[in-house]
């Protein structure tokens, strides 16, 4: 880890793509806990329409992040393109806390934000051509890195939201934040970020057209993996849907302990993240995802039956062991999967995001019609290790990203 963060300050690229994925991490860690309380409680939309919401938007991110990943391949350039989708991510926060409207809300979640989010795609990119030439460890130790610094923010700011948010109406504040932290990503970028083919990080034009990137991206060896990673993903993603409903009913402080737990579990997944090279030096990734589906897996299962003892906070450690590779990994397999094209490769990590929300906001509609939001974290877990299972078997068939 010393050595990954020696590289980053070195280069003006990867210090720039660290501090705006802290930014981007700030923004998720202010919403992330909180968006089932916002849309069901504050804005007043039931639970069909939550998440009838979560799955336009994830539909918007997909069409988005394809989109801009292949374009900023054929142009070699990710500079401006990055510039817009910080500064259109800040005005879609702006926008809900100045207005505190439904149709602003909307507006935002099922179009603004998920055009906007590309932005996390092109930080990979970036980071990913800064360091294409370095060994596959070295490699993987700077990009968990980076990742990590997504991570970080969760740390101090959750415990901040637990102290600030005891009513209903504060909820609103968190617009406020995340506008100020996209802010600062955009501004990261004009005066850290290098522009295209200066100070490093120069790369060819892809040569396909779009229709032929999109056959390579839809080609079903890319097709399934990326459906069973976010499978694997769409775990965390009821965790972050749900935990704050939960907790609001098993316990009298739920929304601080939201917060609180969100918080510990994040600061345990750093140290965690640092050791992922270790565990892709001696196992396919594949492997180490599975085992983190089956680690993760006791704390879905354990938290619905704990969130009203004192008990929960025990499975903060299988729940940062879980997430820090669950979270961590994706780009990595991804970008070895299509080592050749940075921006399509690291593009279908915003695209496994927002189709783990697409899976994760099925699995909310189910669990809730069902049962409730216990059975929305029961499924996600079983969900996640048959995904895993086969994940495993898949590459162990083909021979491929053995890490």
């Amino acid at each position: 880890m010393i050595s990954a963060l020696k590289v980053i300050y070195a280069s003006r690229r990867l210090r720039a793509c660290a501090i705006t994925m802290f930014f981007i991490g700030a923004i998720a860690a202010s919403i992330a806990p909180y968006q089932g309380l916002i849309a069901i409680k504050y804005f007043g939309f039931s639970d069909a329409q939550f998440a009838a919401i979560m799955i336009a938007g994830a539909a918007m991110s997909v069409a988005a992040s394809l989109y801009v990943g292949i374009i900023t391949d054929q142009w070699a350039s990710r500079y401006n393109t990055a510039l817009v989708c910080a500064l259109i991510v800040s005005g879609a926060f702006a926008l809900v806390y100045v207005t505190r409207a439904p149709w602003a809300y909307l507006l935002a979640a099922c179009l603004l934000i998920p055009i906007g989010f590309s932005l996390m795609g092109q930080v990979f990119a970036i980071a990913r051509v800064a360091v294409n030439e370095r060994a596959p460890f070295e490699r993987d130790a700077v990009m968990a890195v980076i990742r990590a610094g997504f991570a970080v923010p969760f740390i101090v700011i959750l415990p901040l939201w637990s102290l600030f948010i005891t009513e209903d109406a504060d909820l609103i504040t968190l617009y406020l934040a995340m506008a100020v932290a996209a802010a600062g990503a955009l501004l990261t970028l004009i005066f850290v970020l290098p522009k295209d083919g200066t100070e490093g990080g120069v790369e060819t034009k892809s040569g396909l057209t779009f229709r032929q990137s999109m056959a390579e991206l839809l080609h079903p060896r890319v097709t399934l993996r990326l459906l069973l990673i976010a499978t694997l993903v769409a775990a965390n993603t009821a965790y972050m849907q749900t935990m704050g409903l939960i907790f609001d009913l098993a316990h009298p402080n739920g929304t601080a302990r939201t917060a609180q737990l969100a918080a510990l579990i994040a600061g345990l997944e750093i140290p965690f993240m640092a050791l992922i090279p270790l565990a892709t030096a001696r196992a396919s990734k594949s492997t180490v995802l599975l085992a983190a589906a089956l680690i993760y897996s006791i704390f879905l299962f354990g938290f619905p039956l704990l969130a009203g003892t004192d008990f929960v906070w025990l499975l903060a450690l299988p729940a940062a062991m879980g997430a820090a590779a669950l979270l961590t990994l994706p780009i990595a397999y991804f970008q070895d999967l299509l080592a050749h094209r940075p921006g399509a490769s690291s593009s279908l990590q915003t695209v496994n995001q927002v189709t783990s929300q697409l899976i994760a906001g099925s699995v909310f509609w189910v669990g809730t019609a069902l049962a409730g939001y216990s059975l929305v974290m029961i499924l996600a877990a079983a969900l996640a290790i048959g995904a895993g299972v086969i994940l495993r078997a898949a590459d162990a068939r083909a021979g491929v990203v053995q890490g």
